[in-house]
């Protein structure tokens, strides 16, 4: 009976670490509602990631963009920062978090082979810098 008893209650315990960890936190949420704004905004093919750069600064203040390079076809230099500082801005309108970021790095990326991507342009915002008032 004692034994049985235990066993319910790691049981439970179980359950309750399992139902804890499975909740996303609002980061997780607000990173996915972006990167399917940018679907949407963009075209499926541009496969946008959302992500956090680890950089010694407040945790996840530095948000992270990557699109396929059909978002910014052939662009030089100039255009992809054009674009570029259009797609961060877009980003600051629509990440539900934005106010607890201070940078944004947006990156074009080119499928190599499978799991092998290489970045074309990679370029990093201020958040005190953009504009809102351009969309992409």
């Amino acid at each position: 009976m004692h034994t049985a008893k235990w066993r319910a209650i790691s049981l439970l315990v179980l359950c309750l670490a399992v139902v804890a960890c499975h909740r996303e936190a609002p980061q997780s949420v607000a990173r996915a509602q972006l990167a399917s704004a940018l679907r949407d905004s963009l075209g499926e093919r541009a496969d946008p990631n959302v992500a956090f750069i680890s950089d010694g600064g407040p945790r996840e203040s530095h948000l992270y963009l990557a699109v396929d390079t059909i978002a910014v076809p052939g662009a030089s230099d100039s255009v992809f920062e054009r674009r570029a500082r259009d797609l961060a801005r877009f980003a600051v309108r629509h990440y539900g978090n934005a106010s607890t970021l201070d940078s944004i790095t947006v990156a074009t990326r080119e499928l190599q082979q499978p799991g092998v991507w290489r970045v074309q342009h990679q370029r990093a915002f201020a958040i005190a810098g953009l504009e809102a008032t351009s969309a992409p």
